[in-house]
């Protein structure tokens, strides 16, 4: 099976051009991970109403890191659209 298509949202974007290199580099390997098994990202499901994002998604923390990255994955299309890359660290609500 084929990589999917990823794209990146603009303000994941952002966020990843704030990163220190070492952190920016796993993100980057953990997106290109996600591209070729998407299924690794669990749908995200928080319990609390505050953090519950605008649109279903799923997420998948980076290995050796504090963030987390908040996608949709479109059957469809054969798409990753990376949303938002949060860190592990926040208080939910």
């Amino acid at each position: 099976m084929s990589a999917w298509d990823v794209r990146y949202a603009r303000q994941f974007a952002e966020q990843l051009a704030e990163l220190p290199d070492a952190t920016y580099d796993r993100v980057e390997s953990s997106v290109d991970v996600l591209a070729s098994n998407p299924g690794l990202a669990r749908r995200y499901d928080p319990q609390y109403e505050a953090a519950r994002p605008p649109v279903p998604c799923r997420s998948y923390p980076v290995p050796r890191t504090t963030k987390v990255i908040y996608l949709v994955a479109d059957e469809r299309l054969h798409e990753l659209s990376m949303l938002f890359l949060g860190d592990a660290r926040e208080d939910p609500r």
